[in-house]
């Protein structure tokens, strides 16, 4: 009588389960989940202002989820790509660029535009010190205004000193 051979089945749950497991492992590293954003810390980050401009940033900009940064203190992030924010730059007194005042939720906030082109703007506070500038990608609509109006409480924690003129 010719000897049977055994196949090599497993139950059900036992051929899945490594499957699972490496999908599990592996699906977060591709999902889009992102790690820090890389946010170069301005002069004056660590200030106590600076701090407290953190600690009032919204969760969410121009319906992005604020992201770690691994810049040091006083840079904050949202999204992909990413909206880029530093506190404790130079301020910024008097500029020959443009400066716009955008409503917040407590008080207007005057902006100079530095940069703005196809990729998208830079901009910073005008006659606040220190000073907070935002990078906004394009893909956040044209200029900057589509996130400055939710950034006007937190940004409102340094006192104006000087607003802009014309």
């Amino acid at each position: 009588m010719p000897r049977r051979q055994r196949l090599n089945r497993r139950p059900a749950t036992r051929r899945w389960l490594p499957a699972a497991v490496a999908t599990l492992v592996v699906l977060p590293a591709v999902s889009g989940c992102a790690g820090p954003v890389t946010v170069v810390s301005a002069p004056d980050g660590t200030s106590d202002a600076c701090a407290d401009v953190i600690a009032l940033l919204p969760a969410e900009l121009a319906g992005a989820a604020r992201r770690e940064t691994n810049g040091g203190a006083g840079t904050a992030a949202w999204g992909d790509p990413a909206i880029l924010l530093r506190c404790g730059e130079e301020v910024v007194l008097r500029s020959t660029q443009p400066c716009v005042t955008v409503p917040g939720d407590s008080e207007e906030v005057d902006w100079v535009v530095l940069a703005s082109d196809g990729s998208g703007s830079i901009v910073r506070t005008f006659g606040r010190d220190p000073s907070v500038e935002v990078e906004v990608p394009a893909a956040y609509g044209p200029a900057p205004l589509s996130v400055l109006p939710a950034l006007g409480e937190a940004v409102s924690a340094v006192p104006a000193t000087v607003v802009c003129t014309g």
